[in-house]
């Protein structure tokens, strides 16, 4: 593995190609540069976007640092091709690369949980906009800078894990948060990466399922211009990738 100031990171967007998709490319590349900068000695990480979805192309993991797997649409407990081949990549990297950091957010979280014994169910109600998520005790040891045991994420799913994978250590409540035994994958359901630009895009552009209303999307639209620790949160990320 190369030392923290010249990570190489892989970011596979877990969705079709759509109007969105630069900002959420550009959201990435902008919170792990942002964490980076903050850190002594780093230098700007090497980000490479793949598409697992269109293309199927996945990283070669003896060539990253970390692999991320973004959010996305698709129903991580369904049957599709794509879905299908990233677990078996997942579950091949684990085996074959046992020291590979992953880090799963949103769909990324669910998808890793599934692909390793877990479920992944409907909720009531969308979860959308910054929130704030209680970190278990082993959460306020990982992330050091949370103020009262709690962190601000932006949120955006309607669907979320039923039954966690084994082997994962709750690193928040409402299985909002994990890291596995191993010290090798740690997963969010909330989006580090998103910012208030991007949110408030995704709202306006929200399908239906997620059942918000346009008097829903304006409150929510102010919530998101909300602080949030998205930033602290890579900033801790890009540490654990070199522990």
């Amino acid at each position: 593995m190369t030392a923290i100031n010249s990570l190489k990171i892989a970011v596979l967007i877990n969705g079709f190609e759509g109007p969105n998709t630069p900002a959420i490319r550009a959201s990435f590349a902008s919170a792990i540069t942002a964490a980076s900068a903050t850190l002594q000695n780093s230098a700007t990480p090497i980000i490479d976007f793949f598409d697992p979805v269109f293309t199927q192309v996945h990283p070669d993991p003896s060539k990253y640092d970390l692999i991320v797997l973004s959010g996305g649409t698709a129903d991580p407990m369904g049957s599709d091709a794509w879905v299908l081949k990233l677990q078996d990549f997942l579950r091949a990297t684990i085996k074959g690369h046992p020291k590979q950091k992953i880090v799963g957010i949103c769909w990324g979280h669910q998808t890793i949980c599934v692909a390793l014994g877990g479920t992944v169910g409907s909720m009531d109600s969308a979860e959308i906009g910054v929130t704030r998520i209680q970190l278990t005790s082993d959460g306020s040891k990982m992330f050091p800078f949370a103020n009262n045991q709690g962190m601000q994420i932006h949120e955006f799913h309607r669907r979320e894990i039923k039954v966690p994978a084994r082997g994962f250590m709750p690193l928040a409540e409402g299985n909002q948060a994990f890291l596995n035994g191993s010290n090798t994958i740690l997963t969010f359901q909330g989006h580090p990466e998103m910012n208030a630009a991007l949110a408030k895009s995704l709202l306006t552009s929200a399908p239906a399922y997620m059942g918000v209303d346009e008097k829903q999307k304006e409150m929510l639209a102010k919530n998101m211009e909300s602080a949030h620790d998205g930033v602290h949160i890579w900033e801790r990320i890009l540490a654990w990738v070199s522990e």
